[in-house]
């Protein structure tokens, strides 16, 4: 189903009838993300039990675009919105990766909405910037007050759009690139807003799954979150990784099914 949230184009799906209902968020990737690829498989593996909805966010799949640079606050508040239109007053969510990023800003800014919370490939945390890392992040600083400078040069003028991207392709990580251009603002705004500080504020239950070998969200992160979160318990899946969820979804579902029904982590 389409609906128009604030001006946006909401692609939504539900599946199931009865039982709790369950909010499935996906990941960041907006050249390759979408609820039909990453949330369906998880939906129908748990639609007996609840009554689930899924959403693309602003920028995937078949929702639209949003209005300028979007960080993790705009994309809550317009999540909000969608429950609100779905009377989904006080749910639990199942979230990956960037999807948790914008469940963790909700239990803690919004916590009567949220009752209890799975999150696996969670964001959400700084990463700890490597020497490759801080040589890449001199190395556009430099850079781009370089071309500044050029710029006021009449004859560098008309090449200095080609001398920028070139320099951001030298310079910008592999995420940042393959995220399409009129997202990028978004990107960049998410990928530096820390959300650690909330993790103390949240009370709602939550599981967190990991996979041991994920490198986009490393697990030490999931750590920090299980250390922090006042009522979190972590399990591991060896030898897995980033997309543990949907490698072990028969897994990943029981353990899920099992926490949001009885309480337990299988």
């Amino acid at each position: 189903m389409i609906l128009q949230i604030d001006g946006i184009q909401a692609h939504v799906e539900t599946l199931g009838a009865r039982g709790s209902q369950l909010l499935l968020l996906h990941g960041w990737g907006p050249s390759s993300v979408s609820l039909e690829k990453h949330l369906l498989p998880l939906g129908h593996a748990l639609k007996h039990g609840h009554h689930i909805t899924m959403v693309d966010f602003p920028g995937h799949g078949s929702s639209g675009q949003p209005p300028g640079s979007w960080g993790v606050p705009q994309y809550a508040q317009w999540l909000l919105r969608l429950m609100d239109e779905l009377a989904l007053r006080r749910i639990d969510i199942i979230a990956h990766s960037f999807g948790g990023r914008v469940a963790l800003y909700l239990a803690a800014k919004h916590p009567e909405r949220i009752k209890r919370m799975v999150l696996t490939g969670c964001a959400g945390i700084r990463p700890k910037r490597g020497l490759q890392s801080r040589l890449r992040g001199t190395l556009f600083k430099v850079g781009k007050g370089a071309a500044d400078a050029l710029a006021r040069v009449p004859a560098f003028k008309p090449n200095m759009e080609k001398m920028k991207d070139a320099l951001r392709k030298e310079t910008a990580s592999a995420d940042y690139l393959a995220t399409p251009e009129a997202l990028r603002g978004s990107f960049s705004r998410i990928v530096t807003d820390n959300l650690r500080p909330l993790l103390s504020l949240i009370d709602q239950p939550t599981l967190l799954v990991w996979g041991e070998d994920d490198t986009a969200t490393p697990l030490w992160m999931g750590r920090v979150m299980q250390r922090e979160l006042k009522q979190a318990t972590l399990l591991i899946y060896e030898k897995d990784d980033h997309f543990a969820y949907l490698n072990q979804l028969a897994r990943f579902a029981n353990a899920a099914d099992a926490f949001l029904e009885r309480g337990e982590q299988t």
